[in-house]
């Protein structure tokens, strides 16, 4: 799964980098304003007031920001150093095989892995949770100011507070905290959708959704990958296969059926989704050819895509036909000559029948050596024509390691037959041992 920062980081750097930063941040100055407030927010006559509330909103957001030393995910140890400082003390920690520097700061760690910000830890916090604190302020002013003098200034602060809300998700997200990445997701989106701001990020329906479904709150997952794919997003058909998969854990698999074919139908080549459809009916003892319904409806709209062949190709690869799926390769090759996937699973499926061919051969008895030379010779005619496809492969993409295995072990097989054999594997094996 793609680190959840990688979405945001160009809006989180263009909206959230307006506080002052300074490791020496003086964290006393705002705990007396947090005083001041519960103070205000106490007394009868001022909680009234709309600035009170609005002052207890700006409060709380800066003491976020402050916390945070306005860093972000996805930035380098650069960036920090520059922006903030030079850490307290750095630290080395192994969590889940991965290892960790960890900036040690006065009430924050912050974690790097390869020079990259993952995620942070508060240590010391000043209060919990200042974002839904200052969101709470925010709509508690709007909700006095009934003449609208705020509506201005309200919508600067909530639009920083939304983009501060998902800085927030991503992190929890990173930290496997996926029920408060699923809250603070939500509530990006509830913020956008305060009449003051009225702006939803497509995308942030598809990351509550998914952070949802990791927290195990299936329905809300559904319902939010539903409210992406309404306004137009499926981060390339994931979602429609997370939904129904969605659907599959709460035991009510069929009523996802509809997003797998609805998905198939505008993303053929999402293979998530391809295989979902061919199990759903493999597994209720169903005919899986219906979902070449699809791939023929599909072509029929679209005929020079590539993709939609491929994803035949993949389907009769999957039923064993093995003349239908290199047929398929091919037509997807003829579009499309740099398709890797079609080259490899082309030169694939031509070795995969020479190793069903050997593997006949290696259980006839000895005596039987005719049968068993002849099983050999067809194994050898698969492996011939596997070699072309799986050079185009590498062709395409020179530093894929599985394709060059399998030009060493062909190579291997024919080394005697040729000196272009012998060169060849010897070039082989000095590519695999430069990867």
């Amino acid at each position: 799964m793609k680190r959840l920062f990688l979405i945001f980081p160009a809006i989180l750097i263009g909206v959230l980098s307006f506080a002052q930063t300074s490791k020496q941040t003086d964290f006393l100055k705002l705990e007396k304003k947090v005083e001041k407030s519960n103070t205000e927010i106490a007394n009868p006559k001022k909680n009234v007031v709309d600035k009170t509330w609005l002052t207890r909103g700006d409060v709380m957001a800066e003491i976020q920001e402050s916390m945070l030393l306005t860093t972000r995910a996805g930035m380098s140890d650069k960036e920090f150093k520059i922006i903030v400082g030079d850490p307290n003390e750095i630290l080395q920690e192994v969590i889940d095989s991965v290892d960790y520097q960890v900036y040690m700061m006065d009430r924050i760690k912050f974690y790097f892995f390869k020079e990259e910000l993952i995620y942070w830890v508060i240590t010391k916090p000043i209060v919990e949770q200042p974002l839904m604190l200052s969101y709470e302020a925010y709509l508690k002013a709007d909700e006095i100011d009934t003449k609208g003098r705020l509506d201005k200034s309200l919508n600067e602060k909530l639009i920083k507070l939304k983009y501060a809300f998902i800085n927030e998700a991503t992190n929890y997200y990173a930290l496997k905290d996926f029920n408060n990445s699923f809250e603070y997701f939500k509530k990006a989106i509830e913020v956008g959708q305060h009449p003051s701001v009225n702006s939803v990020d497509t995308v942030l329906y598809y990351y509550t959704g998914l952070s949802a479904q990791l927290a195990k709150k299936l329905e809300d997952a559904i319902s939010n990958y539903q409210k992406g794919l309404e306004i137009g997003f499926s981060n390339d058909g994931a979602a429609y296969y997370n939904i129904y998969e969605a659907y599959s854990e709460l035991g009510r698999g069929e009523e996802g059926l509809r997003y797998l074919e609805e998905g198939f139908s505008k993303f053929p080549n999402n293979q998530n989704v391809l295989y979902s459809l061919i199990n759903y009916y493999l597994n209720r003892g169903e005919d899986p050819s219906k979902v070449f319904i699809y791939l023929t409806k599909a072509q029929e709209q679209d005929p020079n895509e590539p993709s939609l062949y491929f994803a035949e190709g993949t389907l009769y690869d999957k039923l064993e036909k093995t003349e239908e799926a290199a047929a398929s390769y091919k037509k997807a090759l003829e579009i499309k000559p740099d398709f890797f996937d079609a080259a490899y699973n082309l030169g694939a499926l031509y070795y995969n029948h020479g190793v069903k061919f050997i593997e006949e051969a290696n259980k006839v008895p000895a005596k039987e050596l005719e049968k068993y030379d002849s099983l050999v010779e067809k194994a050898n005619i698969e492996f011939k024509k596997c070699i072309p496809y799986m050079e185009l492969a590498h062709k395409i993409n020179p530093k894929e390691p599985n394709t060059l295995e399998t030009l060493k072990n062909l190579y291997f097989r024919y080394r005697n037959d040729s000196e272009e054999y012998t060169q060849k594997l010897k070039e082989v094996n000095e590519k695999i041992e430069n990867l």
